[in-house]
C-alpha cells in the first residue's frame, strides 16, 4: 500500500469523523428545539453535548486542511499574478501553518500533562477532563504532522516536483 493511499485513508477517516460530530451536534440541537416546542422539556446537557461535538468536529477537520494545503492565503494577489505570488504565498502559508500547529500542540501538551491526574469533569456530562484533553492533544498532534506533510508537499511543488 502506498504512502499516498494511507494518507488518503487517514484524511477520509478524519473527514467522516468530523462530519459525524457535526451531525451529532446538529441532531442534538434539532431534537432539543423540537422537544421544547412539543413538550416544554429539553435534552439534558444539550448545550455541552452540542459544544463538545461541534468543537471536536472542527478539531478533526484541522489535520485534513493542513495536509491538503487548504490554509488561507492571499487569494487576491495569487489570482492577479499566479506565476509571481501563488508559490511564495503557498510556501509562506504552509510554513506559518507548521509553526502555528506545532505551537498549539505544544501548549495543549503542557496543559494536558498538568491535568493528567485531575479528578475534574465537564459540568453537565461528567466527562473526565484528562480524557477530553488527551483527545484534543492527539488530534492536534496529528494536525502538526499534517501541517508538516502539507509544507513538504508545498516545498516539492516549489522545487518543481509536482508541477
Amino acid at each position: 500500500m502506498s504512502l499516498s493511499k494511507i494518507g488518503t485513508g487517514f484524511s477520509n477517516a478524519f473527514l467522516y469523523a468530523a462530519g459525524g460530530c457535526f451531525l451529532v451536534g446538529t441532531g442534538v440541537t434539532v431534537v432539543d428545539v423540537a422537544l421544547r416546542a412539543i413538550s416544554g422539556s429539553n435534552v439534558p446537557a444539550a448545550i455541552e453535548l452540542t459544544s463538545l461535538s461541534i468543537g471536536l468536529g472542527a478539531l478533526l477537520s484541522i489535520p485534513v486542511c493542513y495536509a491538503h494545503g487548504a490554509h488561507v492565503t492571499a487569494k487576491l494577489l495569487s489570482e492577479l499574478s499566479p506565476a509571481r505570488f501563488e508559490r511564495p504565498l503557498g510556501m509562506l502559508g504552509a510554513l506559518v501553518s507548521v509553526l502555528f500547529a506545532v505551537m498549539l500542540f505544544w501548549i495543549v501538551v503542557e496543559n494536558t500533562w498538568s491535568k493528567l491526574t485531575s479528578p475534574e469533569t465537564t459540568t453537565d456530562l461528567g466527562l473526565p477532563i484528562p480524557i477530553a484533553l488527551s483527545t484534543i492533544t492527539i488530534t492536534l498532534g496529528v494536525a502538526a504532522v499534517s501541517a508538516v506533510a502539507g509544507a513538504l508537499a508545498a516545498i516539492r511543488f516549489r522545487s518543481g516536483g509536482d508541477q
